[in-house]
């Protein structure tokens, strides 16, 4: 018996000037963008015999998987994620000055979405990731990030003060596989409700009014440069394999 490292899914970063150029032929990587493993999902990969390798120049990277090969050929994973278990990547920026040229972080406050953390955030899993014209599976709820897949960064244990008037309770969905979403009650003497939940990224919707945000809750100090985070499942209704290219798309403004 002996092992190989195989190509198991990639993610890279574009930025095009409009968000339809990126259908008719490929588009370069934007090397001002960086994607690395968050700390606790670096050791998992280790854990599990995986390698994440950023691309050189920037703009991506690609995770390999440790396999097993029997005397007669046949390749197995040695370990995989539990099926819920999501591998956690943040979306780093080496050039500030490009937000300013980059949708949607030109948009002004109005446009935003709510903002209930300590800093906004992008949000990008692949549990709705959509197939491109190249085989590819975008990460963006459109063809191009938008307001949309902004979010908030909140720490694990935190207190939340709701923004809607004669809120109940807050509803915590976690965004992660078969998620149960947990139930908070509003103190109705200062109107603040006490949130402690595990790392995930999690749908907030206050009741009765329905309104929501997206957070993600950590505890992991984050480097400077964090502009968002993404989220890698088992993809839905398929396991792991065969290798998934996965792309983020921003719009040049």
């Amino acid at each position: 018996m002996h092992w190989k490292f195989d190509p198991f899914f990639s993610i890279a970063i574009l930025r095009l000037k409009s968000p339809s150029s990126g259908s008719v032929s490929p588009v370069p990587l934007a090397k001002a963008f960086w994607i690395e493993p968050t700390a606790n999902t670096q050791q998992r990969l280790l854990d599990m015999g995986w390698v994440f390798k950023p691309y050189p120049t920037g703009g991506g990277g690609r995770v390999y998987a440790e396999k097993t090969v029997d005397p007669d050929g046949n390749a197995a994973l040695r370990s995989k994620p539990a099926p819920e278990e999501g591998l956690t990547f943040l979306l780093q920026l080496s050039d500030a000055t490009l937000l300013k040229h980059t949708a949607p972080f030109d948009a002004k406050n109005a446009d935003l979405p709510s903002f209930s953390g300590r800093a906004r955030l992008l949000y990008f899993d692949n549990l709705h990731a959509v197939a491109d014209n190249f085989g590819a599976y975008q990460l963006s709820k459109i063809n191009a990030v938008e307001a949309g897949d902004l979010g908030s960064r909140v720490p694990a244990h935190f207190m939340y003060r709701p923004s809607e008037n004669q809120t109940l309770k807050v509803e915590m969905n976690p965004l992660a596989p078969n998620g149960i979403p947990y139930s908070f009650n509003v103190n109705p003497k200062t109107e603040t409700v006490e949130i402690q939940l595990p790392e995930n990224g999690y749908q907030l919707t206050q009741k009765p009014s329905g309104k929501t945000e997206t957070l993600y809750l950590t505890d992991e100090t984050l480097p400077v440069n964090t502009i968002g985070v993404l989220r890698i499942f088992k993809p839905p209704g398929a396991d792991w394999e065969p290798n998934k290219q996965y792309r983020i798309t921003f719009r040049e403004v």
